[in-house]
């Protein structure tokens, strides 16, 4: 979150380098099918699902459409544009026939209320949520030293000239629980999440720290820290989006809380389930960084195709902070005790 530097990069499924020839020849012969030379963490676009709701609730709250302490009381279908013939369901009335009751922006987040953001993100418009995406890095180059796509924020322009079909008020709807044309790659999920937790900053994503001569007498390159854009809002905002994310681990009514209580490293997350069409099983999407709080260490983004529920993924995401803080503490061990041989 304070560097951009990719600690860790991984797509699956992967290869064997001792048989790339016949990979090769297999991804030509079916040029449709899943091929494992595609790394999917840059190279594969993904719906982000409710995984960009707060992006949604970052542009709510510093655009004034709506204040931290402003309460909605849900509904479990939108009906503003029935008599269109459109009215979209929050995922609990649609599974349970339950609402969410009278929530805020935070709780909004927590428990993930597809209402709150169809209510409100009909007022606030899809330019300026696709504002608030492009400076999160949303749709743009992560600023990473390999071949990547950038995908795209769902926008009228977008898709009028991709499928010829006017916008309509549903597609602002789709667009703010990340649905619609949204597709992001991974990476830009994971720069995304940095941001959030450094309080609106998005430096360039690398995998280069510096370059030294053959034999390493000399550093001919060291890499610095680049800002690639910045949120310029009230930084309460994202201390708001924080506790939402917070919340989504451990608030009393979390199914997700039991990866997490037991864990000395107290974290921040966001589930999505990004809806692929009927008949066809959903992609889970997860968001996380940690510690939470002022100082955080790792933010991580995870896309499993046709996973189902982003939720599925909790655990997957535990291990990494687990491993992650396990090997940090191992290191800080081991370099400790060199400085005092030394």
């Amino acid at each position: 979150p304070e560097t951009g530097a990719v600690l860790g990069m991984a797509s699956s499924p992967t290869y064997d380098a001792a048989d790339f020839a016949a990979e090769i020849e297999k991804a030509n012969a079916n040029p449709d099918g899943e091929s494992t030379l595609l790394n999917r963490a840059i190279q594969t676009l993904y719906a982000p699902g409710s995984t960009f709701k707060p992006c949604t609730a970052t542009a709510l709250l510093a655009e004034g459409i709506i204040s931290p302490t402003r309460t909605l009381k849900t509904e479990g279908q939108f009906t503003k544009y029935i008599d269109d013939g459109y009215a979209p369901e929050c995922w609990i009335y649609s599974t349970y026939k339950y609402t969410h009751g009278e929530i805020n922006v935070v709780q909004a987040i927590t428990y993930s209320c597809n209402y709150f953001f169809y209510y409100f993100g009909d007022e606030l418009g899809i330019d300026k949520m696709a504002y608030y995406a492009k400076l999160y890095g949303l749709g743009e180059h992560t600023g990473i030293e390999l071949p990547e796509v950038t995908g795209q924020m769902s926008t009228q322009s977008f898709k009028e000239q991709y499928t010829g079909i006017s916008w309509f008020q549903g597609d602002t709807l789709q667009s703010a629980i990340g649905q619609s044309f949204t597709e992001f790659t991974p990476l830009q999920m994971a720069e995304y999440c940095a941001a959030i937790a450094n309080g609106g900053t998005r430096h360039s994503a690398s995998i280069l720290k510096e370059v030294r001569s053959y034999d390493y007498s000399k550093t001919l390159f060291q890499r610095e820290t680049e800002v690639l854009s910045k949120l310029d809002i009230d930084p309460e905002i994202f201390g708001y989006i924080q506790y939402g994310m917070y919340g989504v681990l451990y608030d009393a009514a979390s199914t997700l809380k039991e990866h997490w209580l037991d864990s000395s490293i107290v974290a921040a997350a966001k589930t999505g389930t990004a809806q692929r069409g009927e008949g066809l099983v959903n992609n889970a999407m997860f968001i996380l960084y940690a510690p939470y709080g002022d100082n955080p260490e790792i933010a991580i983004a995870i896309a499993v195709e046709k996973g189902g529920a982003g939720a599925t993924l909790s655990p997957v995401a535990r291990k990494i902070v687990d491993y992650y803080f396990t090997f940090q503490s191992s290191a800080n061990t081991v370099e400790n005790a060199y400085s005092l041989l030394k």
